[in-house]
Order: structure tokens, then sequence, then C-alpha cells
């Protein structure tokens, strides 16, 4: 029985692709360590260019007599006032750069200068370990530590320490918590109500936030902020997830990757935190296929955000009270008690165990 997945486990070996939109160079090796702030590529990118016309200036009859005048050579750089052109004789007429640059191409009596560029580089973005070169374009990084995926992003990403301000899954995150100390950092509640938080938040300013929810009406207001906020559960008023507020509790205070955006190399990609933490063993794959004993996530109401474990996928097909008949699954929820379930409303996060 298949359903969606939401990976969050304390223990998990990841690959992340960090490459150039454009060709460039490759600034690491195979087999180095990165941090996160680290350059991996960079590319020079053309912004301003200036067409100079050797026939029109020198007022001559035709582009081969400028052929036979020009000075430079394509690919040649050129320095503040150089000559490009010159007539000779004792009336000399001479043409100089414009500026500091490049020729691009030399053809019919013009030449193409590149006057100005920029350099375009890509951070690793995580801490870890070069396993892949792609030439000309980035790297594929090994990273490690805790995960959490989201359920909605802004889009944006930061680096930071953790400072989790919520004690239950329907803390209300306050002024209070935004005090001077938490400057730079990345701070996790489970719920918030208010968008002034947002506004103060950016003039503190933190690094990112980390919700369980928020109302849909504080969506835009998420989006335009300059820093990262993550959804562990999307929208509304329910809270956060256990999962994800255990962790983020036990890992207070530690280094964490908050990507509230979509990875380039995988469109499947969710919304994620990466916390830096030792990995002793691999995390158990997590397969969309809903096994006995995995963790699930309920996405609907009156469960909605709640954790359970599945005891076992009930066979045939289960008529719940409103009289639908759907494929269902045993859940034995936190507390203990025993719910059914239909698949399509649990969300698989893996089979770590949560005492």
């Amino acid at each position: 029985m298949f359903t969606t997945f939401t990976q969050i486990t304390p223990a998990i070996h990841l690959r992340r692709t960090r490459v150039l939109p454009v060709s460039g160079t490759v600034m690491v090796r195979q087999g180095q360590k990165v941090k996160s702030e680290d350059i991996i590529a960079e590319a020079v990118i053309p912004t301003h260019h200036e067409l100079v016309d050797v026939v029109r200036i020198l007022g001559l009859s035709n582009s081969k007599a400028a052929d036979a005048l020009i000075q430079r050579r394509v690919g040649e750089t050129l320095g503040e006032g150089d000559i490009l052109a010159e007539t000779g004789g004792i009336f000399s007429r001479v043409i100089r750069t414009p500026g500091p640059g490049k020729v691009i191409s030399i053809h019919d009596g013009q030449i193409l200068i590149q006057t100005g560029a920029q350099t375009l580089s890509i951070q690793a973005r995580y801490s870890g370990i070069i396993i892949e070169i792609i030439p000309d374009r980035g790297a594929v990084i090994e990273t490690s530590g805790a995960l959490i995926q989201g359920a909605w992003g802004n889009g944006k990403f930061a680096v930071g320490p953790l400072l989790c301000k919520a004690e239950t899954k329907t803390s209300i995150i306050s002024p209070s918590d935004l005090e001077i100390t938490a400057r730079g950092s990345i701070i996790a509640s489970a719920v918030c109500i208010d968008e002034k938080i947002f506004e103060e938040a950016a003039s503190l300013p933190v690094a990112g936030l980390i919700f369980g929810v928020i109302p849909s009406a504080l969506r835009e207001a998420a989006i335009a902020q300059p820093y990262p906020i993550l959804l562990t559960d999307g929208f509304g008023r329910t809270g956060m997830n256990f999962a994800a507020l255990k962790y983020l509790s036990q890992y207070n205070n530690h280094e964490l990757t908050l990507n509230a955006g979509i990875e380039e190399d995988s469109l499947s990609q969710k919304p994620e935190v990466i916390i830096d933490a030792s990995v002793d063993e691999q995390a158990p794959a997590i397969s969309s296929r809903v096994t006995s004993g995995q963790m699930v996530r309920i996405h609907t109401t009156p469960f909605l955000g709640q954790v359970g474990t599945v005891e076992k996928i009930l066979p045939g097909l289960t008529t719940l009270p409103n009289g639908l008949r759907v494929s269902a699954a045993s859940v034995i929820m936190v507390n203990r008690e025993r719910k059914t379930i239909p698949v399509n409303n649990l969300d698989v996060i893996g089979f770590a165990q949560f005492s």
C-alpha cells in the first residue's frame, strides 16, 4: 500500500548537488571536506559591452581598410587607454579602448568589447565531503545529521545555530522569544499567529524561522520576508508534529542548515532542516509503501498532525463511519490508543523510534 512520505530522522546520510547555471570553474576536488560557506564553483557573467565601429569613427571606405588598422585580437585583455586602431603617418588618428575589458569579437570593422562582468559563486551550503565533481558546473556533497522535512517553505536559505522556543506542540511564539541574544539564530516554535513576529524577526535580525504551522492568512507575509521560513506541518493552528518537535528540542543550540526552498537536483525534494549531528548508523530507508512498524503522521482531522506507529495494514477495504470503504491501517498513537486511519491520510516518516 503506497502513500506520500516525509523524512524525519535523527541519523541519515544525504547527497546534495550544487551547480552553476552556466559553465564556470570548479573550485573543489573530490574527497575534499567543505563547510557550508565554502565556494564550490565560480563563473564570470558579462554585464556590459561596448561596440567600437572603426569604419565610422575613422571615416573609412570599407571594413577591409578597418581590419588592416585594428591592432587587437579576439580574446585579448585591454587596459585603460589601450590603442584599438591607428591610421599611422604624421597626422595619425587613434582609437582607444573606452575602458578596461576583453575583446569578444572583431567583424566587419567593428570591435565588440566586454567592459563589465560579475562573478557568480555557488556556496556548498552543506558541510560534508565532495564525492563527485560535475565538470565546469559544480559538485555533489555528502553530508549527514538529523533530517526534518517540512510541508512548506518560503524559498529562502540560511545556516545558523538552532534556538528552540517550543515547549509543547502548540506553543505560540511571542515577542519575548525574539530577544537580542537570538540575533543570528534560527528560531523554532510550534505556532505563529501574529504577522508582527515576522517584522520583529527581520529587524533583529534572525537567520530564519521554523514553525509547525501558521494561519494561511500569513502566507504572503511569510514569502515577503528576507529570511527563510519553514513549516513542518503546513497552514492551520494544529501545532507541530511530535517527531519534529522532539528533534528540534533535542538538538537545541546545534548548527543547522535551513533550506526553505527546493533542491536544484530533485523536483521531489521537500523543504528541509539538516541538523549537524554525528551519525553512527544510517537510518532505515524510507519508502512510500506503508508497512508495519513505520512511523506515520496523520494529515487530516480529527488527528491532524499527530504521529503514530503502523501496527498493521487492514485486509481488504474498511468501512468508515461516513460510509466510505477505503484501504486503512491500524495505527497506535503516542498515547497508546489504537486508531483506524485511511492509508491516503498518512505521511510516512520512517522507522525511528520515539521515546
